[in-house]
């Protein structure tokens, strides 16, 4: 019987991201789980390396986005943990994201990262269970199997519910470029604050329960801004406006002195 099915688009672009898709989602499927047995998925996907079938591709690290070998996997853990959720089986570990995703809604996801995150289930049923995973159309999906013990009429979702949005500031530094030179160094990502929630309806009745909570950083969209002038008061001027996170004040000093 099916228990559980997710899917999520990941599309055709990062050609190392997609590697990586395809890969880790390899890794996974065809994993069966006896009754009682806890799973580790960061175990089932590593090592990260190109032996392994892993490429570099981008990925969030400490608030960035930068290449590592890997990037792009937690796309499956996340697709994997809706399959779980949807099979009703005990999750025992889950991480959000540090920032936003766009291929679920938020605290939908499930973030890997060797060594640090993990996603952990238990298959907490009498009888086996067994993961199908698959890739096609720059779609990756994972159906669970096992023995149906649910009874007939009963229905569950999943509900995404954002709690706050927190919008990205504006970050500027000074830099050694030419007087006015604007350079942007890091692109913004919206806040939030988010939860899950389980609706079960059975019998005419419905309950509702939260499932975990989510915090998703905001960051700044970071411009460098060039000083470098033989006046001494056009530097001052531009400085002051930098210091004061003030994009159209820089924007007139430049206007002003350039």
């Amino acid at each position: 019987d099916v228990l559980g099915s997710y899917s999520t688009y990941y599309g055709d672009g990062d050609e190392g991201r997609t590697m990586n898709v395809e890969s880790g989602a390899q890794h996974v499927g065809g994993t069966l789980v006896q009754p009682g047995e806890e799973v580790s998925v960061n175990a089932l996907m590593e090592p990260y390396t190109e032996e392994n079938g892993y490429a570099p591709a981008p990925s969030y690290e400490n608030g960035e986005v930068v290449d590592s070998y890997g990037g792009g996997i937690c796309q499956v853990s996340t697709t994997l943990y809706m399959s779980l959720l949807r099979a009703e089986l005990e999750i025992t570990e889950r991480h959000n994201h540090s920032m936003i995703v766009n291929y679920v809604k938020p605290s939908m996801d499930a973030a890997i990262s060797e060594g640090y995150k993990d996603l952990k289930f238990t298959n907490n049923l009498e009888t086996p269970i067994y993961i199908e995973g698959y890739t096609s159309g720059g779609e990756v999906g994972f159906v669970v199997y096992g023995q149906e013990y649910r009874p007939a009429g009963r229905s569950v979702t999943y509900e995404s519910e954002t709690l706050e949005t927190i919008e990205p500031e504006v970050e500027l530094t000074a830099s050694q470029d030419s007087f006015g030179t604007i350079t942007q160094t890091g692109s913004p990502h919206t806040g939030y604050n988010a939860c899950l929630w389980k609706i079960v309806s059975e019998n005419g009745k419905e309950t509702k329960e939260q499932v975990n909570s989510s915090t998703y950083n905001m960051t700044p969209e970071k411009y460098s801004v060039g000083v470098r002038t033989d006046s001494a008061e056009a530097e001052s001027k531009l400085r002051a406006a930098i210091d004061a996170n003030d994009l159209n004040q820089v924007y007139e000093v430049i206007n002003t002195y350039g």
